[in-house]
């Protein structure tokens, strides 16, 4: 019986799961997770992929990435390949260092999106390799809990707790520190903040453009008389706390053209 066919377009983002060969410790030292990191910040440039999220275990790891300029199975053979070149030269061994085939679930919902986060963060606390998330020091936790500007792109998930960078923060440690918990129901605070976010789509429409032009804008139509519905779309999106780059790539624009249109 043949694989399932996976489903990958661009733009799609992907909860992706690579594990060591036989389910072995592949990332046995620091240094060795050092190494991982290093390379997923080298090639989120040349492929050209956004990462909301990141876990290194001992013997696997979890992406949550948006593929971009290169397709996921490409991503992820350069990633891959790069770490089991170094493994097996350091160890002065040979053989395979990853189990056959990652494993990869499109994501297509906010909610989840946050449920995974949520999970990938949670995974060295359940491991029992620490009491607290904030205590382990090999996941992008710290990029959201300290709002570091890097390599993780934390302002689309940011965004869906508040347009307000603090008021994000604290939400996402209320979600990531109390998520769990018997006194903390997860789930429904999941689901309140999807219920009364302010997603850009709704933002589009809240300037009146007709259904038909909605869809043109969306798919990147360069008609001027669409112009006063970017420009006001733009700027109160803007208002809302969401970066250039997430309000030009929800209309199909590049930054340096959004820019110029606000002007």
């Amino acid at each position: 019986m043949g694989r399932e066919r996976r489903v990958e377009y661009e733009g799609a983002i992907y909860h992706v799961i690579q594990r060591g060969n036989n389910r072995n410790t592949i990332f046995e030292k620091d240094i060795d997770k050092h190494y991982l990191l290093k390379k997923l910040r080298t090639y989120k440039e040349k492929a050209g992929y956004m990462l909301f999220g990141y876990v290194i275990m001992n013997n696997h790891y979890h992406l949550i990435l948006q593929t971009m300029d290169q397709p996921l199975n490409k991503v992820m053979h350069l990633v891959n390949n790069s770490y089991s070149k170094y493994y097996n030269l350091v160890r002065k061994r040979s053989g395979h260092v990853f189990e056959g085939r990652y494993k990869a679930k499109l994501v297509q919902d906010e909610r989840y999106v946050l449920t995974l986060l949520r999970y990938v963060h949670q995974n060295p606390v359940r491991a029992g390799l620490c009491k607290y998330v904030w205590q382990y020091h090999w996941s992008s936790d710290a990029y959201y809990r300290k709002h570091l500007d890097t390599f993780v792109d934390t302002d689309l998930i940011l965004d869906l707790f508040s347009s307000k960078r603090a008021e994000a923060v604290k939400k996402y440690i209320q979600l990531i520190d109390k998520a769990g918990t018997k006194d903390f129901d997860a789930v429904n605070f999941i689901g309140d903040l999807i219920k009364y976010g302010k997603d850009l789509d709704r933002i589009l429409l809240e300037t009146d453009v007709s259904p038909q032009d909605y869809e043109l804008i969306k798919c990147g139509s360069r008609k001027r008389y669409l112009t006063p519905y970017k420009a006001a779309y733009a700027k109160k999106a803007l208002d809302y706390g969401y970066s250039l780059g997430r309000i030009a790539k929800n209309i199909n624009l590049s930054k340096p053209a959004l820019c110029k249109l606000i002007k």
